[in-house]
């Protein structure tokens, strides 16, 4: 039995209700109520178990808003518009109907078949009624038809209203139509508990957000990770989110918390709703010693230069970019082999798919790697500083790369030939055959001086993008200064200095008095100590420990170390307060 309330707008409805036949499988409750008061009654009847409401009208319409049980309508038949309009037939002239579209569209075709003079108000919300009312009357009109609403405001503005009755044969057909939508909802909510169940279950935090992050639904898994809740704080959960409805593809990203940064996986919902999945995947405590990174929607890096170097790399990585084999990239340290990698990831990928980077000093297990790429399916594994690899993580990495999705592009950096580590035995042979097909070297920047200049200007963008740096540029002779070095820490050393010189300088362009005094300071540094320049650190590091150093000999006489190391004594008390 299907446990049945009619909610009808209007007395004469009920007792129509009480004289049709109740079908034996419609368990039938009848009560009177309008609008509001309407919509009480239905959601009381939801909560004390019913499982269907059949209404009328207005009040059909505002309880299917507030309601998640079935909500049927009594529809206003051809019957019901003949027995209105043969009770007002004596009336030749001033009758008005005023309704929604379900009822105005329907009389004004049985008007014109009849040849009965009525106007016709269409109205799409009850609070334009009291107006055409009040103007129907101004204009000489003594009847209104219509529904409840439009027959109790006429009797108010002093009109005569007439009610369209509903019928035997709209009620009737109100239960019918009342026992295929329960039996469908039924069905659906079948469905549907199985899907919730399912939701629930999943062994991983998902919540469900719309366009402006805020959560529709959550599982149980989310709702007992505590720590999850501050995914949605995030400001980069606002990026992801704008991503996947603009792109309609799954992202990968990190979201950082206050202490943990999350992996997540974002996924469209619904387009017309704006509606986005996000599942995370793991977590683990902020450090800048993780093992493994997931860059989502990695961006175009330009690969700069005109010299035959940039143009060949950049040759050659259209070349790979179409070829699916593993790719080993070769150069010292700050040669930018990352930075090939990424472009190499967006000539294939675009920012439709994550880079997930290992670092290989830092790997201890390939376990948590190989589940990680088998859910992220497309994309591009980058492994770092691969000669770093322990005897137990080359294993690992084996067994990686020989059960990598083939939809995943490998990408293996080294920092040097991988031969003489093979020869020594510090490097597993069978792991070297296997990354070591397809080699992609790149030349050190002493090699490429030519490229130097664009570069310069490459990083003085940067620069000024990032905090607003004034210096747009370097002069020419400033340039020429800077390729008589040679540049043993490559594009990272170069990039580090020409950082140093922008924050020397509040001018447009760094002069070449700039360079020297910069350039100066580290070869006296190094002629002072006798060492070559480190590479394991910043240049600033560097400066600060030849300065403590000398001043140290110096017995902390800053005159004395600022004239051993060729500089004045406000360059050094800046340095120092750095």
């Amino acid at each position: 039995m299907i446990k049945t309330l009619l909610i009808a707008p209007y007395q004469g409805l009920a007792e129509t209700a009480k004289k049709v036949d109740t079908p034996e499988d419609i368990d039938l409750n009848v009560t009177i109520a309008n609008l509001e008061e309407g919509v009480k009654a239905a959601k009381l009847a939801e909560k004390q178990g019913y499982e269907l409401i059949i209404s009328r009208g207005g009040t059909a319409t505002m309880i299917q808003n507030e309601v998640s049980i079935p909500v049927v309508h009594i529809d206003i038949t051809g019957y019901d518009m003949l027995r209105v309009f043969t009770l007002i037939r004596g009336i030749k002239k001033g009758v008005a109907l005023v309704g929604y579209a379900n009822i105005s569209q329907g009389a004004a075709t049985i008007c014109n078949i009849l040849e009965f003079d009525v106007k016709m108000i269409t109205i799409k919300s009850r609070t334009e009624v009291r107006g055409h009312l009040e103007e129907l009357k101004q204009q000489g009109f003594g009847v209104v038809i219509g529904d409840v609403i439009t027959v109790q405001v006429a009797e108010q503005v002093g009109l005569r209203g007439v009610l369209i009755t509903s019928g035997k044969e709209a009620v009737t057909d109100a239960f019918e139509e009342g026992k295929r939508v329960y039996n469908f909802f039924r069905r659906v909510n079948g469905q549907f508990y199985y899907f919730q169940e399912t939701f629930n279950s999943m062994p991983f935090p998902v919540i469900l957000l719309n366009k402006n992050a805020n959560v529709i639904e959550k599982n149980l898994m989310y709702e007992q990770n505590s720590q999850c809740h501050e995914i949605l704080e995030s400001p980069d959960l606002s990026k992801v989110i704008k991503r996947v409805l603009e792109n309609e593809t799954n992202q990968w990203s990190e979201v950082e918390g206050e202490h943990t940064v999350y992996e997540i996986q974002a996924f469209l919902v619904s387009k017309s709703e704006g509606i986005i999945g996000i599942t995370v995947h793991s977590s683990q405590v902020k450090s800048e010693n993780r093992a493994v990174r997931i860059i989502g929607s990695p961006v175009h890096i330009p690969i700069i230069g005109e010299s035959g170097e940039a143009k060949r790399l950049r040759d050659n990585i259209q070349q790979f970019a179409r070829a699916d084999e593993m790719l080993c990239i070769i150069g010292e340290p700050g040669t930018g082999k990352y930075t090939v990698a990424q472009e190499l990831h967006f000539e294939k990928f675009g920012q439709e798919s994550p880079i997930v980077v290992l670092e290989g000093s830092h790997l201890a297990s390939g376990d948590k790697i190989l589940s990680k790429l088998t859910a992220i399916k497309h994309g591009t594994v980058v492994i770092k500083d691969i000669e770093t690899l322990s005897a137990g993580m080359q294993d690992a990495i084996k067994n990686l790369l020989r059960n990598v999705p083939n939809t995943m592009q490998v990408i293996v950096l080294a920092n040097e030939s991988l031969d003489h580590l093979v020869h020594k035995r510090a490097f597993d042979e069978e792991l070297y055959q296997e990354i070591s097909d397809h080699v992609m070297h790149l030349s050190p920047l002493r090699e490429r001086k030519k490229d130097i200049g664009a570069f310069v200007d490459y990083f003085l963008a940067e620069f000024h993008a990032e905090n607003g740096n004034e210096t747009i540029g370097m002069k020419h002779d400033a340039i020429e200064y800077l390729l008589q070095f040679e540049w043993l820490g490559n594009l990272s050393q170069l990039k580090k200095t020409i950082r140093e010189l922008g924050r020397m300088t509040t001018a447009n362009y760094i002069e070449l008095f700039h360079v020297k005094e910069l350039m100066n300071t580290y070869k006296q540094m190094l002629t002072a100590h006798d060492k070559k320049l480190p590479l394991d650190g910043t240049l600033e590091e560097i400066e600060q420990q030849v300065i403590r150093q000398v001043l140290e000999e110096e017995g902390n006489n800053q005159s004395k170390a600022a004239k051993r190391l060729n500089i004045n004594r406000s360059t050094l008390w800046r340095k120092l307060k750095q």
